[in-house]
């Protein structure tokens, strides 16, 4: 690949993204992507002392680097909250078979004007995605592998 296939790559994955209403992703990928990386280079000190001693520098990524950042950046963004989700729900799924209770999750502040919010986990739907996050799984594997060559 060269740079304008990774650049117009990296747009299009760009734009699945901001479709999905998960701009805080793009936010963070496009901040770490601003402040580059930081490489050390091997400078030697005056005559006197003949050691190297190790000196950093910034440098930018690469298009391909970008490309993969942000591939990984998505990836712990569905992959690893689908992952999340699925302990989350055995864990829940454990305790109704163990009682009478609800697979429900109760959110309250500890400001008493609040309301208490109530989350029902929505454990079929939960199995649905996690089968879906598999197959993304497998396609952002191989495309990370595309990228590489």
């Amino acid at each position: 690949m060269d740079i304008q296939e990774y650049e117009n790559l990296y747009f299009q994955i760009e734009e699945i993204i901001d479709y999905y209403k998960m701009g805080w992703v793009l936010q963070e990928v496009n901040d770490s992507i601003r402040e580059g990386k930081i490489v050390s280079i091997e400078g030697r000190l005056e005559k006197t002392k003949q050691k190297k001693t190790p000196r950093i520098k910034r440098e930018d990524y690469s298009a391909q680097e970008k490309l993969l950042i942000l591939l990984e950046a998505f990836e712990r963004a569905i992959i690893n909250r689908v992952d999340l989700e699925k302990e989350l729900g055995k864990f829940l799924i454990e305790e109704m078979s163990d009682s009478r209770l609800e697979a429900q999750i109760l959110f309250s502040s500890d400001d008493e004007k609040e309301e208490v919010r109530k989350f029902i986990f929505p454990y079929e739907s939960a199995k649905l995605r996690q089968q879906e996050a598999e197959e993304l799984q497998n396609l952002l594997n191989s495309l990370r592998l595309e990228v590489q060559k």
